[in-house]
């Protein structure tokens, strides 16, 4: 027999789940539609856990940008884009990427391009720079950083 889904019981589960790790509203919310939550409780239960502390958008941002400079290596532009389709608000965006050490954010990047450019056959030193930009970029990595940290290798 299948246990009746309610909203209380999608409230809790969606608690349990933001009291594990950092969530956006919208993940939250795919999460609810994916358990059966009915169209009228998603919001409702969303906002509750808002009000609660259960969900905060600025400190999933914070941790979002962290964890994804740190661990993926990926640049500002690759970072606000993933924010950008989860619906995280521009100015929580904003103020994420502001935190970003720009010497550490540099230094990372030339780790990233130190460590590709062993890898990267190329017919001249023009050819081997336009693959490492593009390499670079697709990270996420604005041209205007990377051609400073190309300067230097």
């Amino acid at each position: 027999m299948k246990k009746e889904i309610t909203s209380e019981t999608l409230y809790l589960k969606a608690a349990t789940l933001c009291a594990h790790r950092e969530v956006c509203c919208d993940d939250v919310r795919q999460k609810l539609y994916a358990w059966g939550a009915r169209r009228d409780w998603v919001d409702e239960i969303v906002d509750r856990l808002v009000d609660e502390g259960y969900i905060d958008e600025m400190r999933y941002a914070r941790a979002f940008v962290h964890d994804k400079t740190l661990f993926n290596r990926w640049g500002r532009v690759k970072t606000r884009h993933a924010l950008e389709m989860k619906n995280v608000d521009t100015d929580l965006i904003d103020e994420a990427l502001a935190t970003i050490d720009e010497e550490a954010y540099a230094r990372m990047l030339t780790e990233l391009l130190t460590e590709k450019l062993p890898s990267v056959s190329a017919k001249n030193e023009y050819e081997r720079a336009q693959k490492l930009l593009r390499f670079a970029a697709g990270r996420g990595f604005e041209s205007s950083v990377v051609f400073e940290v190309m300067k230097e290798l």
